[in-house]
């Protein structure tokens, strides 16, 4: 299939397989909004987590003034400011899908 036939979620899913990527980077290489890539993102998370021979992987969000790093964070999206400093300059978390490594025997 080539890109225009396939979906934009199968086109989000082919662009994180191997790599990881922010919504931002995502938005700009399907071309659409970011908002919708975000929505599509909660999609994915279901169906890879359905499906042994992938992992889905979030990179975190961080704080580039602090340090504090959103680990337990379940949204997707950028969070809007740090809670240890206030800090506005937060990085975008990225996603990807790679491959569980085979078990060792």
């Amino acid at each position: 299939m080539t890109a225009e036939e396939l979906t934009v979620r199968q086109r989000i899913v082919q662009e994180i397989t191997g790599t990881l990527r922010s919504s931002r980077q995502l938005a700009e290489l399907i071309r659409v909004p970011e908002r919708e890539i975000e929505d599509h993102l909660t999609h994915i998370v279901k169906s890879v987590s359905r499906d042994r021979t992938r992992r889905f992987v979030l990179d975190p969000s961080a704080c580039q003034r602090c340090g504090f790093v959103f680990r337990e964070r379940s949204r997707l999206r950028r969070p809007s400011r740090c809670p240890r400093c206030r800090s506005e300059n937060i990085s975008p978390p990225r996603f990807g899908i790679e491959a569980p490594s085979s078990p060792r025997g």
